[in-house]
């Protein structure tokens, strides 16, 4: 139960912070056209993008991640690789990094306007690490009680 609650939960941390970093990003290029953009709009702004992705980025992660994660745990439970942090980070960055370039190339369109640049597809990488964390943290933690 507690590697269920764990994938959920770095799931949702992967996608809280590739949304917010997405939305950074585009506010960040309306910024470079000349336009104003007060940290009010940018939050209020992020804030609005967390429900609106909540239907497309999150559960493409979440599939994403669903298989990555478990077939992991499912690997330390037989003892054929330890799912340390490093696996469980480098896991969660490769899997969304690589999400969003399949989606494209299965579907010839952007899912996620952000993941377009290197630069915003490393930022959804970073997402999927930091929920890579999140995960091996709580993992880690239930580890250390048996």
């Amino acid at each position: 139960m507690r590697a269920l609650l764990a994938v959920a939960i770095g799931i949702l941390v992967a996608f809280f912070v590739g949304s917010v970093i997405g939305t950074q990003m585009v506010l960040s290029s309306v910024e470079k056209m000349g336009l104003a953009v007060s940290w009010g709009m940018r939050l209020s702004t992020s804030l609005s993008d967390l429900a609106g992705l909540s239907s497309t980025l999150l559960p493409l992660m979440a599939i994403a991640l669903a298989c990555t994660w478990p077939l992991l745990i499912w690997l330390d439970r037989r003892e054929i690789v330890r799912a340390s942090a490093l696996w469980c980070v480098v896991g969660g960055a490769a899997t969304v990094t690589v999400l969003h370039p399949a989606l494209n190339s299965a579907f010839g369109v952007d899912v996620f306007a952000p993941a377009r640049s290197l630069a915003g597809l490393a930022g959804q990488g970073l997402a999927g690490a930091l929920g890579g964390m999140a995960m091996s943290h709580i993992l880690g933690a239930s580890r250390s009680r048996q």
